[in-house]
């Protein structure tokens, strides 16, 4: 029922739909109880709409009536409002949905969570997705996720964050948090990630004004297994202690990562104790990044990239030198290839150059004897057409 240009939802008749898709329409009032008769309806899609605050009353989502009041309805476990023009939520409002499991709220313009939409939210007991992105908001309350205490799914992308919402600190068993998209700038001091145990996936990627992570930024996040820095155009350092954690004395402990996605930043350097055992990474992405190539990065461009090429050769290409300028362009793979472990540390510079001069030579002089040749066929071409006019060639073909 998408693209109908519906404008109004009356009370609809007994069927045993389980997704319903109203999304995309114009709607602005929905009738109490439209619903009810829809008793194994799961999910239910009101997107791109033009419902207001107002015309979500609780009421709207009442079940059938059942001997002295109406029952709930326990079946439904998505719901979608994203892009419509709330701003505000009834406090009542999910009181009729104890089993609601998702909810998506995006690209409203709430700019703050006011007192009633943070009581309709912390009711929400059996939430696991939470989608509150695009909504301008610079804070969060801090106890809203204090009741949804099941929360594992948390997407707050593209809101006005300058600093990590201290909400998170409630958000215990949240094992997905996606920031993209917020103008924070650095994760240090203060500004780092509270305890969240269970976090396994982490994306802070197209934060535009990030430009520094910290030590100890992500040391809270001890399983943490995919983490997503990507298309950060500002972020030039990474500190080596971001991840770690001391627990005993000299020991440190780090994430288990399995996916590490850099790519698209302004990275020179990547330090070699930012992460314990790189070769637990089934996917690393460190492309389009100014890398420096000179023996700091001797185990970026001695190791990594080399098994990069070996597990996911797409990942190991546009991996390029920055710097210094004689190397500008070049790969970090052809560096690799031309191992570059016994070069001194004074002579590294003079060494990689001389090796990829070296290596450019070959394709250089190859090409230039096939010029020289195509040229020395043509400067005979008239003399040998009219001493052999019968031979027909290919003046493309040369032994």
């Amino acid at each position: 029922m998408e693209h109908n240009n519906l404008t109004a939802i009356p009370a609809l008749p007994t069927y045993d739909v389980q997704h319903l898709y109203l999304g995309h329409n114009q709607i602005t009032s929905i009738t109490l109880g439209a619903f009810r008769n829809l008793t194994k309806l799961t999910t239910l899609d009101l997107s791109y709409n033009q419902l207001s605050s107002k015309a979500l009353d609780p009421d709207v989502f009442q079940g059938i009536y059942s001997k002295n009041d109406f029952e709930p309805m326990k079946n439904l476990k998505q719901l979608n409002l994203g892009y419509n023009l709330l701003h505000s939520l009834n406090d009542d409002l999910f009181e009729h949905l104890p089993n609601l499991e998702e909810l998506v709220l995006c690209s409203n313009t709430f700019q703050i969570i006011d007192k009633l939409t943070e009581t309709a939210l912390s009711g929400l007991s059996a939430l696991k997705v939470l989608d509150i992105s695009y909504m301008e908001l610079k804070t969060l309350p801090e106890t809203i996720f204090h009741g949804p205490r099941d929360l594992e799914t948390l997407i707050v992308s593209g809101n006005l964050f300058f600093e990590l919402p201290n909400a998170l600190s409630y958000a215990k068993n949240l094992k997905h948090l996606n920031l993209d998209d917020n103008p924070i700038k650095n994760l240090e001091g203060a500004n780092v990630f509270p305890a969240m145990a269970y976090l396994q996936y982490l994306s802070m990627s197209y934060m535009l004004d990030l430009r520094k992570i910290g030590p100890g930024a992500l040391k809270e996040l001890q399983n943490l297994t995919v983490l997503v820095l990507s298309d950060n155009k500002m972020l030039s350092e990474i500190d080596e202690l971001a991840m770690a954690k001391n627990i005993t004395g000299d020991v440190l402990d780090y994430p288990p990562l399995e996916k590490l996605y850099l790519n698209n930043c302004n990275l020179t350097r990547i330090p070699r104790s930012l992460i314990v055992r790189w070769d637990k990474l089934s996917t690393l992405d460190f492309r389009f990044n100014p890398w420096t190539c000179d023996n700091s990065n001797e185990y970026l461009i001695k190791h990594l990239i080399q098994r990069v090429n070996n597990t996911t050769p797409i990942l190991a290409s546009n991996v390029r030198c920055a710097l210094p300028k004689e190397m500008k362009g070049v790969e970090l793979l052809t560096l690799a290839k031309a191992d570059l472990a016994n070069a001194s540390p004074g002579g590294s510079l003079a060494w990689i150059f001389i090796i990829v001069c070296a290596l450019l030579a070959v394709p250089l002089g190859v090409a230039g004897f096939v010029l020289y040749k195509r040229g020395g066929c043509r400067r005979h071409k008239r003399t040998d057409a009219a001493l052999y006019s019968r031979a027909s060639f290919n003046e493309d073909f040369h032994i």
